[in-house]
C-alpha cells in the first residue's frame, strides 16, 4: 500500500511528464516554449514541494531557504530587477528584490544553524567536537541540506547553459523545471539509491539516447536509397528541394563556382555558419534546382528536449544511470 509519500513521488511524475510531454511537442512544432509554459507547469511543482515540506514539519529557515533556491530559479523566466528598474520605483521589481533579500537572509542563518549540524553530526560516545546535533536538528538539517542541493543543481544547470553545453534556453529551463519537480528519488527506483540528483541523471539518460541518432538516420537513409554516401548517410538526409523551406533543417549542399568557371555542388559535413544556407536558403535551392538536382543533403534540426523526453523511460525503471555503469564494472 503506497503511504502519502510515494503518493506524492507519483504526483512528481505525472506533472515531469505531462510538462515534458508539452515543451517537447512545442519545441518540435514552433522551435520554442513560452515562458508561459514554464510559469504555468511551474505551479503545481511548487505546490508538491511545498506540500512536502510540509508533511516534513519543515522550519522556517528551511522554507525560507527553498524561497531561494525558487528565486533564483525563477531568474530563468522572469530575469533580474535592475537598479534602473527600482530607481523607477516598479512595485513588482521592488517586491521581487524584497523576496530575494529575505529569502538571502534565511540560507545565511540555515547555513549558520543547519549547516554546522550537519557538518558535526549527531551526538554520540564517539564526538570529537563540542556541538553535535540531536535526532531532531539532524532531521531539519538534512531537509535544508537537500534544499541547498536543488539549488546547486539549478547552478549547475545555469553554468551550462552560460558555458554553451545547453545550447537552447528552454533546454535549461527544462532541466531546472526537472531539479525543482522531482528534486529527489524518494520511491523511484531503485528504492531512493542513487549517485546523483533525477536531474542530473536525466541529463545522462537525454544524452545516452542522443547516442541513438546517428543508427536512427542511417536506417532512414537505408530505406530510402540514400546510404551509399556513408560519409554523410549517418547524420544528415536527401530530402526532396520543395521540402526545405517548409521543414527546420540545416542546408549542407552549396553551389561553388570552380577554377574554370564550372558551377558544381559541393556538399559540406557540418553546416556553414552566416552561409547562404541560413540567409539565402530559396536563392541557393533555386540555383541548386538549375543544376539539375531534386533533393539536397541536409540535416535536421532536433531539439535536445525530445531526447530528455526519451530519457524519462529509463529514469523512471531503472534510475541512476552512473550508479548502473559503476556497478555493471564492478566498482561499487
Amino acid at each position: 500500500m503506497p503511504d502519502a509519500f510515494d503518493l506524492l513521488a507519483y504526483a512528481r511524475v505525472l506533472t515531469l511528464v505531462l510538462t515534458l510531454a508539452g515543451a517537447t511537442y512545442l519545441d518540435l512544432k514552433i522551435r520554442r516554449v513560452p515562458n508561459d509554459w514554464w510559469l504555468t507547469w511551474a505551479k503545481p511543482a511548487l505546490f508538491l514541494l511545498c506540500l512536502e515540506l510540509l508533511m516534513r514539519d519543515a522550519d522556517l529557515v528551511t522554507w525560507l531557504t527553498a524561497s531561494a533556491v525558487v528565486a533564483y530559479a525563477s531568474t530563468a523566466v522572469i530575469g533580474r530587477p535592475t537598479l534602473a528598474d527600482l530607481q523607477a520605483g516598479s512595485k513588482v521589481d521592488i517586491l521581487v528584490t524584497c523576496w530575494y533579500a529575505v529569502s538571502g537572509i534565511g540560507l545565511a542563518i540555515g547555513a549558520s544553524t543547519h549547516g554546522l549540524t550537519a557538518i558535526t553530526g549527531p551526538c554520540g560516545f564517539d564526538s570529537v567536537v563540542e556541538y553535535c546535533g540531536n535526532p531532531e536538528q539532524m532531521t531539519a538539517a538534512f531537509l535544508w541540506i537537500k534544499m541547498v542541493g536543488i539549488g546547486a543543481v539549478l547552478l549547475f544547470f545555469e553554468l551550462c547553459y552560460q558555458l554553451r553545453m545547453l545550447h537552447g534556453g528552454a533546454d535549461a529551463k527544462a532541466m531546472m523545471f526537472v531539479a525543482l519537480c522531482l528534486p529527489w528519488w524518494n520511491s523511484l527506483p531503485p528504492d531512493g539509491v542513487a549517485m546523483m540528483p533525477p536531474a542530473l541523471a536525466l541529463l545522462v539518460w537525454g544524452a545516452l539516447a542522443f547516442l541513438i541518432l546517428p543508427g536512427y538516420v542511417f536506417v532512414l537513409n537505408f530505406a530510402a536509397g540514400d546510404a551509399g554516401n556513408l560519409r554523410m548517410s549517418w547524420h544528415a538526409r536527401r530530402m526532396p528541394l520543395a521540402e526545405i523551406p517548409r521543414r527546420h533543417v540545416w542546408l549542407l549542399d552549396e553551389v561553388m563556382e570552380g577554377a574554370d568557371g564550372e558551377r558544381s555542388i559541393v556538399t559540406r559535413m557540418r553546416p556553414s555558419r552566416g552561409g547562404r544556407g541560413e540567409t539565402d536558403v530559396q536563392g541557393l535551392l533555386d540555383e541548386l534546382s538549375e543544376l539539375g538536382a531534386d533533393k539536397a543533403w541536409v540535416t535536421e534540426k532536433y531539439p535536445f528536449m525530445a531526447f530528455l523526453m526519451l530519457g524519462l523511460l529509463p529514469l523512471l525503471l531503472l534510475g541512476d544511470p552512473v550508479l548502473h555503469l559503476l556497478t555493471l564494472l564492478g566498482l561499487i
